[in-house]
């Protein structure tokens, strides 16, 4: 006789895994890559590490409370003598302290376990042999972890938070045997913590990567031309500052390339706004495809001037850089012919990026006076 098969019961276990990769693996995060994974991760660490450091200091303050209450007898003892617990309260104010303080994740997510295990034990976990209330004392502990998972941000954390919450709960059975309750019910009571705390931990997730999108939106647009999609004056100053003093440090050369479109009035007179418009985007593209794209350091700081901040570059190079630039700009594109001129500066020993920008521009006005549709470059002094 056949055994009957029954197809639903081998995937429960499989269906069960691909659930929690699936909560774990928020949909909010599929689409960034690597970095900015790691930049988000980064971000909800800064932002719940004060935080945990708070909840942790919550339970060593409970800790504390019930200490008090015991030695007052108003709340029955489970066993520990009141300067234990009020030992352990110290032990936990301490690894809140270190949280806040520390910067290696996984220390801090160790100071947390630790402090979570005492702050369980010397609350929720009677000696045996010894009877007390338990179940306002339990459902207070339950509240800690369950506020620490929603917390987590690395997968690794709410798994190791959810190990600790089931060992403690197997640990109670342990010491104290089966709850009245029935093992069934306590463990239901156990697993709905840990679900509620992954719950919880996936939308705050969604609501941080909603948080730091916008963020990340509000700062491009704050940095970005959007007519041409390069830099604005704001982002030039920004990036080129850090570029500036990265190269100077490291004894590197960079040179500034200034660009501006000849005659441009003439141009929008000509084409329209539109037509003027088009032009800029078209130098912009170009640009961006010579500089790397968003990596690079192309800004349009002007209405039709322009500027590049090439690291590693010497005056040279910078030279073969904006001849390039030029020959395909001015090539005919849709029927129009504009042109550019050019002036290049390189970096020397001491000098600030406002003095070679100085000296850029003059080797721009340079090249307006020697009849436009050049590249010039500025003396090294």
């Amino acid at each position: 006789m056949r055994a009957r098969s029954y197809p639903d019961s081998p995937v429960v276990a499989p269906g069960m895994l691909r659930s929690l990769r699936g909560l774990l693996a928020r949909d909010s995060t599929r689409g960034l890559d690597a970095s900015e994974r790691e930049d988000l991760t980064q971000a909800q660490l800064r932002a719940t590490r004060p935080i945990v450091s708070g909840v942790l200091l919550c339970g060593a303050v409970l800790l504390a409370i019930i200490a008090a209450f015991e030695l007052a007898g108003a709340t029955p003892t489970i066993g520990y003598p009141a300067w234990l617990q009020l030992l352990v309260a110290g032990v936990v104010a301490g690894c809140a302290a270190g949280v806040a303080r520390l910067t290696q994740w996984q220390q801090r997510l160790m100071l947390t376990l630790v402090a979570t295990l005492l702050t369980g034990i010397f609350m929720s976990m009677p000696l045996p042999g010894a009877t007390g209330q338990l179940a306002l004392r339990t459902g207070l502990f339950q509240l800690l972890p369950l506020a620490l998972m929603a917390l987590m941000v690395r997968p690794v954390s709410l798994l190791a938070f959810a190990l600790l919450i089931v060992v403690m709960a197997q640990l109670r059975i342990v010491l104290h045997g089966a709850p009245g309750t029935g093992s069934a019910l306590y463990w239901l009571y156990t697993l709905t913590t840990i679900g509620f705390g992954l719950v919880l931990a996936g939308y705050r997730t969604d609501f941080a990567v909603s948080a730091w999108q916008m963020r990340r939106r509000l700062v491009e647009q704050a940095h970005t031309d959007a007519l041409t999609g390069l830099l604005n004056r704001n982002g030039w100053s920004e990036r080129a500052d850090a570029l500036h003093a990265r190269a100077a440090a490291a004894g590197m050369p960079v040179a500034l390339v200034v660009l501006d479109i000849d005659y441009f009035k003439r141009v929008n007179d000509r084409l329209g706004h539109d037509g003027g418009d088009a032009v800029l985007q078209r130098l912009g593209a170009i640009m961006r495809a010579r500089t790397g794209g968003d990596e690079g350091c192309a800004a349009r700081i002007g209405g039709e001037e322009f500027a590049v901040l090439l690291e590693g570059d010497d005056a040279l190079s910078a030279t073969a850089f904006a001849e390039r630039v030029r020959g395909e700009f001015g090539k005919e594109h849709d029927g129009v012919v504009a042109t550019l001129s050019a002036g290049i500066a390189e970096h020397v020993a001491g000098e600030s990026l406002r003095e070679q920008m100085r000296r850029a521009d003059q080797a721009l006005y340079e090249a307006k006076r020697e009849g436009r549709d050049r590249v010039c470059v500025a003396p090294r002094s």
